[in-house]
């Protein structure tokens, strides 16, 4: 379990978060004030920017320690693209058929973890990391009482200058499905929208794929076929059952991972409840990453970073269509304009 869940369950309050009004404020101006951007890459050296929902220009990373494909899909995303010819679109085909309500982002793994030796799930951690102190709330030590709590599995590291909150990735993401290298599934003469790139060139085994191409629940616990992603995730929170399963480099992994909760698209959290709160640890100083690494932090497998640009720093320009758009100057990256122009400047 990430924050961002922890944000959704309530255990995480804002200042605002009694003051709706104010919440709501905050909120608008952070929308009209930023564009938001996601960035990906092995590394926090080679990152690059990405098309958000974008199921044929998925990004392929062949690294040292991982070799595969990042797809990253934002529900209603209208923010800066990696191709100037790519606009947003208007609704990505994986959040269809009222999936929406069961994830407003998506961070889709599918490759192969290699260069290691001895590499065991309990080594493979993913979560949110930070670059400086967080402005934690009164009584944090409650809280995070409640975060393990939730997540038995969670390394937290709340109060030092680089704070962190990981778990091990095969036991916090919500779907998962394994297939060894040398197996593949049959042939597929009508490979659905999402994912079609990736039906087409991993070659996945029958069942690791659902019907809409979204990853499915298909992994094997103590010989047997499993496809309830709880009881695959409790299954691993022993850290006996965890050091046991051995992850080779021909061995193939997809992992989604989602949230009901936090909506980069406007920086904000949406409870259960139907309470909307300005989304803390997010803003223009403070980039979402999330980071798979080694347990010991030694080695990065792959990041996925979403930022807040200024609005101040993109550009009105006139495409050959006359079209509004604007660019990124520090990057050349263009986006369509969707919205009138920011109502507020840029935050000081």
């Amino acid at each position: 379990m990430m924050l961002g869940n922890l944000f959704g369950a309530g255990l995480v309050p804002s200042q605002n978060m009694y003051d709706p009004m104010t919440s709501q404020r905050v909120i608008l101006q952070r929308n009209a004030n930023y564009v938001l951007r996601v960035r990906a890459g092995p590394d926090m050296a080679n990152l690059q920017t990405i098309d958000v929902n974008y199921e044929r220009t998925p990004l392929k990373i062949d690294s040292r320690y991982f070799k595969g494909y990042i797809t990253v899909r934002v529900f209603g995303f209208n923010g800066l693209m990696a191709d100037p010819c790519h606009p947003p679109p208007a609704q990505a085909e994986y959040f269809a058929n009222g999936f929406s309500r069961k994830a407003l982002y998506s961070i889709q793994m599918v490759g192969q973890f290699q260069g290691l030796h001895n590499l065991t799930a309990d080594d493979i951690m993913f979560g949110n990391y930070f670059d400086q102190r967080l402005p934690l709330p009164p009584f944090s030590g409650l809280f995070e009482w409640f975060m393990r709590r939730m997540d038995r599995t969670l390394a937290l590291d709340m109060k030092s200058d680089n704070p962190s909150a990981t778990s091990p990735l095969l036991s916090t993401v919500q779907k998962l499905s394994y297939w060894k290298g040398d197996l593949h599934g049959s042939a597929r003469a009508d490979v659905p929208e999402v994912n079609n790139r990736v039906l087409r060139e991993m070659h996945p085994i029958d069942g690791a794929f659902d019907e809409h191409g979204r990853v499915a629940e298909y992994f094997p616990i103590k010989n047997t076929l499993n496809k309830d992603s709880k009881k695959r995730r409790r299954y691993f929170e022993k850290t006996s059952h965890r050091q046991k399963w051995k992850v080779k480099s021909s061995d193939v992994y997809a992992c989604d991972f989602f949230s009901p909760f936090i909506d980069v698209n406007h920086q904000c959290v949406r409870m259960p409840n139907a309470v909307v709160e300005p989304m803390p640890f997010f803003d223009g100083d403070m980039p979402l990453r999330y980071e798979c690494r080694t347990r010991d932090g030694r080695h990065t497998f792959f990041v996925v970073q979403f930022e807040l640009i200024p609005a101040s720093r993109t550009r009105p320009l006139s495409s050959i269509q006359n079209r509004p758009r604007r660019q990124y100057r520090d990057s050349g990256y263009e986006r369509e304009i969707l919205d009138p122009p920011p109502p507020y400047s840029a935050e000081q």
